[in-house]
């Protein structure tokens, strides 16, 4: 995902420019040449920060097949136990 950046300074003196270029990308605004803050769509909040993900939604594969996970069944009739 690409970023723009922008001081803090410039934040404070053109805060209109900073919500433009939020809105097509995260803007991270830099304080003292660190990073301090991120500035996003609220779309884009929504659809990636508020919902709480499970583990399980995390990990899965939204393409995958839904079927079950049936592994083949191993048998031990034709082996010899030695003890």
């Amino acid at each position: 995902m690409r970023m723009s950046f922008m001081t803090s300074a410039a934040f404070n003196q053109n805060p209109s420019k900073a919500k433009k270029e939020a809105s097509e990308r995260p803007l991270v605004i830099t304080d003292h040449g660190e990073a301090a803050y991120v500035l996003v769509s609220y779309a884009e909040f929504q659809a990636n920060w508020k919902a709480p993900k499970t583990l399980f939604s995390a990990l899965r594969d939204p393409r995958a097949d839904e079927r079950e996970f049936e592994p083949e069944r191993v048998g031990f009739d034709d082996r010899t136990v030695e003890f």
